[in-house]
């Protein structure tokens, strides 16, 4: 009995670095997790905050410098790849919203061409992809119901996701 549960103990324990190592995100997820997120606040999301602080950004909302423009900022360390600074920025306009979105993440780590290409090949977006003096940057558009505008790249300097969403705000009654 001793010996059995002595081997179900080590074989338990040697299990458990293939475990952890199956659960690691890649660089290439954790990008498209930071676009995702940034989308939620350009696309004005009223629960995006709440979304950001629930994936582990310290989010909050910045003081508004108007009733028409609300902004936020957060900061995370991304799995793989760095601590990553977030500024969101919402405009309300008469018939549309602006929402804008970039996280800046200085001295990546990681693979950043596979990154950037994995941005590229999400559903909703098209664009160039470029790799030049060992960095990969891409110019992106949103062809899906989104009418957005996608620069992203990742560099010796840095890996930046910058998205700018117009929504047409919905007609209201008089």
């Amino acid at each position: 009995m001793r010996v059995s549960l002595a081997l179900v103990l080590a074989l338990g324990l040697a299990a458990q670095p293939a475990l952890a190592q199956k659960t690691k995100s890649s660089p290439a997820a954790e990008a498209v997790a930071a676009l995702e997120m940034c989308e939620a606040f350009a696309r004005g999301d009223v629960l995006a905050l709440e979304t950001a602080k629930g994936a582990g950004w310290d989010a909050y909302e910045d003081e508004a410098e108007s009733p028409f423009i609300r902004s936020y900022s957060a900061g995370r360390e991304v799995p793989g790849i760095g601590w990553g600074d977030m500024f969101a920025l919402v405009e309300s306009y008469p018939n549309r919203t602006l929402g804008y979105c970039r996280i800046d993440i200085a001295e990546p780590r990681g693979q950043g061409e596979g990154a950037i290409e994995a941005l590229a090949a999400l559903d909703g977006y098209e664009g160039e992809v470029t790799s030049e003096n060992g960095g990969t940057y891409a110019s992106l558009i949103g062809t899906g119901a989104l009418d957005s505008l996608l620069i992203t790249h990742w560099d010796a300097v840095g890996f930046v996701i910058q998205l700018t969403i117009l929504t047409p705000n919905t007609a209201t009654s008089e």
